[in-house]
């Protein structure tokens, strides 16, 4: 039996951010190597694809993601991160390690099912699960069910929480740039200004949102502003970075041609240059009715306790595979203490008590 507490430590010290996830391929196929029942499947990146086949029938798919996040770890505890910078701060090393321990427990069980395990790199931004299926490798196979989980700070050790159909946020992010002469603001001369542009693209941007969409399912908004580089000088450039969040696909692509629309308007009243540049769109999770019912027997019949989620506006690429396969995403509770500290924070540590239910939920689910 894997001792996953110690599995999640040492994959909480080598945090690797998308795509760069080499120490954590090489330690995850140290342990897979151990199990002659798996094919092992790897690509021209870091993804890993555990394959456990027993006849010609259809598969179950679950997935963990591998990648940390550029934050510098502040919890104090001894397993802390040995990649100064980096920090598993949205739970990932639980994931893999969750999975792991549902990979041991399968092969012990010796469990007459399909399985594809699948470990994925660049959850955070860089639509790593989006590069995993434009590989082409899973049509190869007959796959009727997905599943994920994903821990959570805010829900208590014990807790679990899902909802059917929409409930992670399609997601995109957003850069906007407005370039000009600039000069220096005793002698403007042609000089032209920037910031100014930037300011009032993000004023006449939010009139127009809030005129057409009011508050139907979906955000938009600007996190960073950035010009100049004197207090007397024109700024010659302003940059904004935003991200755009929605569950309703037509909206979304409507406040994409807005951001496009009013920032050529206002490169054209003040004759400024412009550039509008989109991240790595993530597709919205939309759970099964089936599976979700599915999941909420399977609680019923444990010790632990079902909450209904609310939709998130967060972005989880799970959504890529959940368009592709009948899917399923859950929350984990993973607080065992008064203090809510939860994803993306520096102090965020979840519990490892939670390790062993994750695995037995994942089984259960069968």
């Amino acid at each position: 039996m894997l001792n996953l507490k110690k599995i999640r430590r040492d994959l909480h010290q080598i945090p690797e951010l998308a795509f760069k996830e080499h120490k954590t391929r090489s330690y995850i196929l140290s342990i897979l190597k151990n199990y002659p029942q798996l094919q092992l499947h790897t690509f021209d990146f870091t993804g890993i694809v555990a394959e456990y086949t027993v006849d010609d029938k259809a598969y179950t798919l679950y997935r963990a993601d591998m990648d940390a996040l550029p934050i510098c770890e502040q919890t104090g505890c001894e397993f802390t991160s040995q990649h100064p910078g980096f920090m598993h701060a949205c739970g990932h090393d639980m994931h893999m390690a969750i999975l792991l321990g549902l990979i041991d427990k399968v092969i012990t069980e010796n469990v007459q099912q399909n399985l594809l395990f699948v470990f994925q790199p660049a959850e955070e931004g860089f639509g790593g699960a989006k590069k995993m299926l434009q590989t082409g490798f899973f049509q190869k196979f007959n796959i009727e069910r997905a599943f994920a989980l994903h821990v959570s700070g805010k829900l208590p050790v014990g807790k679990v929480s899902s909802k059917n159909g929409y409930f992670f946020a399609n997601s995109e992010e957003i850069e906007v740039h407005f370039y000009a002469q600039g000069g220096h603001v005793a002698y403007p001369g042609p000089g032209k200004n920037a910031l100014q542009a930037g300011v009032q693209f993000y004023q006449l941007f939010f009139e127009q949102l809030h005129l057409r969409y009011g508050s139907s399912d979906i955000i938009c908004d600007f996190g960073k502003m950035k010009a100049g580089t004197a207090m007397n000088a024109i700024p010659s450039k302003c940059s904004l970075e935003g991200t755009l969040r929605s569950f309703n696909l037509a909206a979304h692509r409507e406040v994409k041609n807005l951001l496009k629309d009013t920032a050529k308007k206002i490169a054209t009243k003040y004759k400024v240059e412009y550039q509008v540049k989109f991240g790595i769109f993530y597709a919205a999770v939309h759970n099964s009715d089936k599976l979700f019912n599915h999941f909420k027997q399977v609680i019923k019949q444990t010790e632990y306790e079902f909450e209904l989620a609310e939709k998130v506006y967060a972005g989880e690429d799970f959504g890529f595979f959940a368009q592709k396969f009948p899917g399923l995403l859950f929350w984990l509770g993973t607080n065992d203490s008064k203090q809510e500290k939860d994803l993306h924070e520096a102090d965020f540590l979840p519990s490892e008590s939670a390790l062993e239910i994750g695995v037995d939920i994942f089984y259960k689910l069968l």
